[in-house]
């Protein structure tokens, strides 16, 4: 880039941080925010007691005292109430509206952008509410898949190119998180396996895609170390019907606050185009006895379990 283009760009981006800086909270999202900010230090008292699982964290030096975009895995509803648990500073989540009732409360009272994937103002209005908490010294948490990611081949769905957006006109740093479950015979989940990453730095004058790639790299890296390390999915151990139920409790409880699961899809980068299949819940068919039919993603699943079988 010239050295004059970046020297504007320095200038508009300066600019822009400062108005953002001095610009009110929206009264809906963040009326009382020092309030909820004392409130944060009760939450995790309590759910320090209702949470029934156990919760191992990793890489808690990485979570800093400063402001920070932590941009985390999502696989259900729990991913949430795991993230304002592990976290040891107060941060503000972005979360879609249609949400079960108890846990759109959890959030209001802990701090929240809601945001309507389906309006392209209100994805707008929350980019714009996420920069201006991060520059007045809050960090936020997002989920760049858009969706839950259930998907028996894939360790992220595609990311939303916002978040790099963010970082760029905040200067904040981003930080991947990864979460892994254990289960019990009744989809019950035992435990939860948190890890937080080391940043990702995003510069003004970067390409927004090759961060993308970057921040992509690291976070499947993660996501995949923390698979093998706590030996969470190796396939030889898991039984189709064990498989099946997963898939049908992540299913019921996704639809349990009225959501359509077609509709969901949608929400995936890419899922319109004809060179994608990317589904957020799955798309592993099987009878009425748990027998998986033979289709593309069946078809991965016998592979990895032969091969770990040999």
């Amino acid at each position: 880039m010239p050295e004059e283009n970046t020297k504007d760009l320095l200038e508009y981006y300066e600019k822009l941080r400062t108005e953002l800086k001095n610009s009110d909270y929206t009264e809906n999202t963040y009326l009382g925010i020092k309030i909820k900010e004392k409130l944060n230090i009760l939450i995790k008292m309590i759910l320090r007691k209702i949470i029934k699982y156990d919760v191992y964290i990793e890489g808690a030096e990485n979570i800093p005292s400063t402001s920070v975009i932590y941009a985390s895995s999502h696989q259900e509803f729990n991913d949430i109430i795991n993230s304002i648990y592990a976290n040891k500073t107060h941060t503000l989540t972005l979360n879609a509206s249609n949400i079960r009732p108890h846990l759109k409360l959890l959030l209001n009272i802990n701090g929240v952008i809601f945001v309507d994937r389906d309006s392209k103002e209100s994805r707008n209005n929350a980019k714009v509410e996420m920069e201006r908490a991060l520059l007045k010294g809050k960090s936020v948490n997002l989920y760049p898949e858009a969706t839950w990611n259930c998907t028996p081949s894939k360790l992220h769905l595609p990311f939303y190119k916002g978040m790099i957006e963010i970082a760029q006109v905040t200067n904040k740093p981003l930080i991947p998180v990864v979460q892994e479950y254990i289960y019990d015979e009744n989809q019950k989940i035992t435990a939860v396996f948190i890890k937080f990453c080391e940043p990702v730095y995003v510069d003004i004058t970067d390409d927004i895609y090759e961060k993308l790639a970057e921040f992509s790299e690291k976070f499947s890296t993660a996501r995949w170390e923390l698979i093998e390390e706590k030996g969470l999915y190796l396939r030889k151990n898991i039984s189709n019907k064990m498989y099946t139920d997963y898939i049908k409790a992540r299913i019921k409880e996704w639809q349990i606050p009225g959501n359509d699961i077609e509709e969901e899809r949608k929400q995936v980068l890419g899922s319109q185009a004809d060179i994608y299949d990317f589904i957020p819940v799955n798309d592993v068919e099987f009878d009425d006895n748990d027998v998986l039919l033979p289709t593309s993603h069946v078809r991965v699943l016998e592979k990895i379990n032969k091969k770990h079988l040999l």
